[in-house]
Parts: structure tokens; C-alpha cells; sequence
């Protein structure tokens, strides 16, 4: 029998993140949307914090070295 899949949610989050910075970019450079570079910088650590969030709640089983 195959193993059941499994999904990593920290890369899941990080593609997620990414990928929605992304769009706010082509957005902003299609001329769609006017993000100024403030909130440019507010997404990109919005993006950093989610990817750090999941990587921190994830249980990292017997790999710990505590």
C-alpha cells in the first residue's frame, strides 16, 4: 500500500505568504493598486511573522534537542 500524503504546513504557509506578496506586487506594478513603500514593508514582515508563526506552532517530534 502507498503512504497517505503529508503535508508540511509550515512550507504550505510560507508558499501561501509568498504567493500573496506576490500578487500585491504585480498589482502594484501593473498600476491596479497603489501600495506605497510603508505598506510594502508592513506585508513583507506580515509574510516573515506567519512563516516564523508556523515554524514555531509545528511540533517538531523527536528532533528536538532540548
Amino acid at each position: 500500500m502507498r503512504d497517505r500524503l503529508s503535508i508540511d504546513p509550515v512550507c504550505l504557509g510560507a508558499g501561501v505568504a509568498l504567493a500573496a506578496v506576490g500578487v500585491i506586487i504585480v498589482l502594484a506594478s501593473s498600476g491596479a493598486l497603489s501600495v506605497p513603500l510603508g505598506w510594502m514593508a508592513v506585508a513583507l514582515t506580515a509574510a516573515v511573522a506567519v512563516i516564523l508563526l508556523l515554524s514555531g506552532l509545528v511540533d517538531g517530534g523527536p528532533r528536538r534537542h532540548d
